[in-house]
């Protein structure tokens, strides 16, 4: 729950009793508003503050579809640059992948409005997703170097500033017209070790 933003326009400030009760009782204040949404008592409601929790709502889908791309991401980083995955660990990535790609969909297919925003869900999201697989990268490199030796690898440098995979292989559906992702896409680099250390037969996709 948020604090009322400053700068509020005058005819929009409310009392001091409603602004209260939303900071201490947004159940209480979220009854009390919907009470007065369904008797069309303008004068009782709370102006501000609804227009900020349904601006947030739709902010709320366009993090979650981020949240989800971003975990597509950190596991398409993996497969393609930890050496040292055996077979169980591909297997859970790719598992891990379709589940992540089907929260995206059923985002989308919620809510169409979000096609609008795919360029800049996406930027966010490889912002996410390399962040996340630098971090893991780093703590697998440690857990298998042996104890005083060396240091790891400063995956930070190794892994690439530019996301190199196309939003559609990364969601694994065209996202203007598909209503699902495809259990068949991978992308290209991503495809070719699965398909080595797994026998998949993921088509290599033009980058």
């Amino acid at each position: 729950m948020k604090t009322r933003r400053a700068g509020a326009a005058p005819e929009l400030q409310q009392s001091p009793k409603t602004n209260g009760l939303y900071q201490r009782d947004f159940y209480s204040w979220a009854a009390q508003q919907a009470a007065a949404l369904q008797r069309r008592d303008h004068a009782a409601i709370d102006w501000d503050n609804i227009i900020e929790e349904i601006t947030d709502l739709g902010a709320d889908r366009r993090n979650s579809w981020t949240k989800f791309c971003g975990l597509v991401l950190e596991h398409l980083l993996k497969i393609e640059y930890w050496a040292h995955a055996d077979k169980g660990d591909l297997r859970h990535w790719e598992k891990e992948i379709r589940v992540f790609r089907f929260e995206m969909a059923v985002l989308i297919e919620q809510n169409p409005g979000l096609k609008g925003h795919y360029a800049a869900m996406f930027a966010a999201a490889w912002k996410r997703g390399r962040y996340l697989a630098v971090e893991r990268l780093e703590e697998y490199d440690e857990k298998r170097r042996p104890a005083g030796e060396g240091t790891y690898r400063n995956w930070g440098r190794l892994l690439p500033e530019e996301c190199p995979y196309r939003l559609e292989h990364v969601a694994a559906y065209d996202p203007q017209t598909d209503r699902e992702p495809r259990k068949d896409i991978q992308p290209p680099a991503v495809a070719i070790i699965l398909n080595t250390q797994l026998g998949r037969d993921y088509p290599i996709l033009r980058d």
